[in-house]
């Protein structure tokens, strides 16, 4: 069993494709039946799915605003991955989806191309042209059948042998390290209690979930963990998992819906510009200061002092993508 140790070396979703770096865009006759474009939710468009999940409210801008779906399973099969999609009702539906309610949603994958073209309209010298996105494909869930069903709570029993990150209270019992859930416990380590600073605290745990031959409790394979709240990693090292945000140049990181500082940020070496609103990896010892208010960057020049936890000593790595357990920040 590992400590403390960055969740991003030793965590991936089984199954799931790895983006790979492309020379050149592959051209893709219209016409051709060798090949299927392959949607969000891993499956070719058009093909038919049953997704469950929570309908929230999309982005205001761009073209997924309007109802969302934010899976939790698809086919019945659970998963963690952060998959959000707009919903539109199909073929003679006019079935309306409640905000915040568990959905559902029999339907299918489809898409259509959107944005301006590069080239597409000539300017004059003074013109400014509109503000749209790249042409581009969009993709969104047409449904043709909708069912409110109970809130979604996925669990150990959800991922047996398959990979997970799942949160609980951390508790020894005959020197064991266990994660307790409200029904389930796994068990973490076997060898050895929890380390100091750890029991009855909210920790997290990722690795592979199997079975054991006692009811309600499971076994975590090859796992990581850590501590959740920040307010128990003071002092600590700590690998936090999250997204860069900035603003007229000041530069900040959001966990799980809190507003932290990275000492140095916008100096780490390989930091660009292009790095806002990118997941990354931020490493280093937790501390807390009284620093700049985050909210005032455009409101005024001096901003007030607020306390703020700041990572010292940091190091950053960029990630794929977060997990949606991870995503609290929107």
């Amino acid at each position: 069993m590992r400590w403390l140790l960055p969740i991003a070396s030793a965590f991936t979703l089984t199954g799931l494709p790895v983006p790979g770096a492309q020379d050149k865009p592959i051209d893709v006759p219209i016409g051709s039946d060798n090949y299927r474009l392959i949607g969000n939710l891993h499956e070719p468009l058009g093909t038919v799915l049953t997704l469950q999940g929570v309908v929230v409210d999309g982005p205001y801008k761009g073209y997924e605003d309007g109802p969302n779906i934010r899976v939790q399973r698809i086919n019945g099969r659970a998963t963690q991955e952060d998959i959000q999609i707009k919903v539109v009702p199909g073929f003679q539906n006019d079935q309306k989806l409640k905000l915040r309610q568990t959905y559902e949603l029999k339907g299918y994958e489809t898409g259509a191309f959107v944005g301006l073209p590069k080239g597409a309209i000539e300017y004059g010298e003074n013109k400014v042209g509109p503000q749209l996105p790249s042409f581009h494909l969009t993709t969104y869930f047409e449904f043709t059948r909708a069912e409110r069903i109970p809130p979604i709570h996925l669990g150990p029993t959800d991922f047996v042998d398959r990979e997970m990150m799942i949160e609980g209270r951390a508790g020894t019992r005959d020197r064991k390290a266990y994660i307790f859930g409200t029904t389930w416990r796994i068990l973490v380590d076997s060898n050895t209690s929890w380390p100091d600073g750890f029991e009855d605290k909210t920790v997290e745990c990722s690795g592979t979930i199997r079975k054991t031959e006692i009811a309600n409790t499971y076994q975590l394979e090859k796992g990581v963990a850590r501590l959740v709240k920040l307010e128990d990693s003071l002092g600590r090292q700590v690998a936090l998992r999250g997204t860069a945000w900035s603003t007229n140049g000041q530069w900040w990181f959001n966990y799980r819906g809190t507003q932290l500082y990275v000492e140095g940020m916008e100096s780490l070496p390989g930091w660009n510009v292009y790095l806002h609103g990118a997941p990354i990896l931020i490493t280093g010892i937790l501390d807390e200061a009284q620093l700049p208010r985050i909210d005032q960057i455009t409101a005024k020049p001096d901003r007030d002092r607020k306390k703020y936890f700041i990572v010292r000593k940091p190091s950053w790595k960029p990630l794929d993508a977060l997990l949606a357990p991870e995503r609290m920040d929107r």
